[in-house]
């Protein structure tokens, strides 16, 4: 102890009083601690107003280190935390310590050359820190735009980075890391798909490089977060929380598979360049409305997770239905034209293919909104519910009236179905 106060009653110069105090707090890693040893000492009378003040001033900027410290290595967003931190302090220290110096050249107080007590050493460092949230708070967009400047975002979008382990202890915060990842996760699968489905009628080489980027992307989130996930699981959970860990368990493998298809989708648009066949023109229009409806369900599964949106989460299971017809009716008209010689079969192989991956695409669909439905109803059989829903929910039944009407095949499209029948 008689090195510390020997320590602190050295820097009688406010400037050198900051920089104690700062370095003390910097070594220890704790305000709390620094404080408490400036307390000790003016228990006994030997540290004045005047010598506290920078002090404090001071350990608010060292307490800094423990958030740089804890910033490396983690995300750009995390290291600009730190940095705002930092300049936070050292800012409103800059500035408080001007007035303090000025107030003390020209008014001088006799509170400066008074013993410092416990309670004040407290008050005036909470009052200091006020003082500082009330200056710095009219330049928050200020501060932003400088880390920002500092810090800048990288060209390619970090990845494995993103899932700090260190918030496994918090699984709120956990929880909230992984419902961004998986965001981009949903995001990078869903402009894969739409990119592979107009590659069937519009083929370019650029658009199947950045599909094949997405999916190796998609991949490299299932493995980061389903890791992350399982790691978070062994822990302590609330049940709220447990529930939120398994419908992104699910999530993210539905996602994964999403991504699986747009890559089979252009592998198909790939097959159609290189046996330099192409679609009939009625195939072409019935292709059109069943891609039409699977990017519409794409869309409202995503506005579920996204928004945790109910209405959009039961609209996906009419549409899944609908989609599961047009396949089959697709199907159907496929072999009408084989059978008249409007197709060939080379186009035909691929015509099936499409099909399927299109009708698997909307199943994860139905598969996503039900996990949303789950936590929304605290329901853990989705597919119960689901079938439920089919068999007894009037709402169910006009929106697959709804959508069939939307995407109803035209008669004109193949005279041989002209008794297809109409809703």
């Amino acid at each position: 102890m008689p090195e510390f106060q020997q320590m602190f009653l050295a820097f009688t110069n406010p400037i050198l009083g900051v920089l104690a105090g700062a370095i003390l707090t910097a070594v220890i890693q704790s305000s709390s601690a620094s404080v408490g040893i400036l307390q000790a000492l003016a228990s006994t009378g030997a540290v004045t107003y005047g010598a506290a003040v920078p002090i404090i001033m001071g350990q608010n900027i060292g307490t800094c280190v423990t958030a740089l410290i804890s910033s490396v290595g983690t995300s750009k967003n995390a290291k600009r935390a730190a940095l705002v931190h930092l300049s936070f302090n050292v800012i409103g220290a800059a500035v408080w310590l001007t007035v303090f110096c000025i107030v003390k050249a020209t008014i001088a107080p006799t509170l400066l050359t008074k013993s410092a007590s416990l309670m004040g050493i407290a008050v005036f460092h909470s009052v200091f820190n006020i003082l500082c949230t009330f200056l710095m708070f009219p330049f928050s967009e200020a501060f932003e735009k400088m880390v920002c400047r500092i810090i800048p975002d990288a060209e390619t979008p970090e990845k494995a980075n993103e899932l700090d382990e260190r918030l496994l202890g918090s699984p709120a915060l956990a929880l909230g890391q992984c419902r961004q990842v998986l965001d981009h996760m949903a995001i990078a699968a869903i402009n894969a798909l739409k990119s592979s489905v107009n590659c069937i009628l519009k083929y370019d080489e650029e658009t199947a490089v950045s599909i094949r980027k997405a999916e190796d992307e998609t991949d490299h989130f299932e493995d980061n977060l389903g890791s992350y996930l399982l790691k978070l699981t062994s822990r302590h959970l609330s049940d709220e929380e447990s529930v939120k860990a398994t419908e992104y368990m699910k999530l993210i493998g539905d996602y994964e598979r999403i991504a699986d298809h747009a890559v089979n989708i252009l592998e198909s648009a790939e097959e159609l360049v290189q046996k330099g066949v192409s679609f009939s023109s009625q195939a072409t229009e019935e292709y059109t409305i069943i891609s039409s409806a699977v990017i519409e369900i794409l869309d409202l599964a995503y506005q579920a997770f996204s928004k945790n949106d109910y209405e959009a989460a039961q609209k996906t299971e009419p549409l899944e239905q609908v989609i599961d017809e047009l396949k089959e009716e697709l199907r159907t008209r496929h072999i009408l034209r084989l059978q008249k010689g409007d197709c060939s079969v080379a186009a035909g192989f691929v015509w099936s293919d499409l099909l399927t991956n299109l009708e698997r695409v909307s199943d994860h669909c139905s598969n996503i909104s039900g996990s949303v439905l789950d936590t929304i109803e605290h329901n853990m059989n989705s597919h119960e519910s689901q079938r439920f829903s089919r068999d007894s929910d009037k709402d169910f039944f006009q929106l697959f009236a709804y959508f069939k009407r939307k995407y109803l095949i035209p008669i004109n499209i193949s005279p041989n179905l002209e008794k297809q029948e109409r809703i």
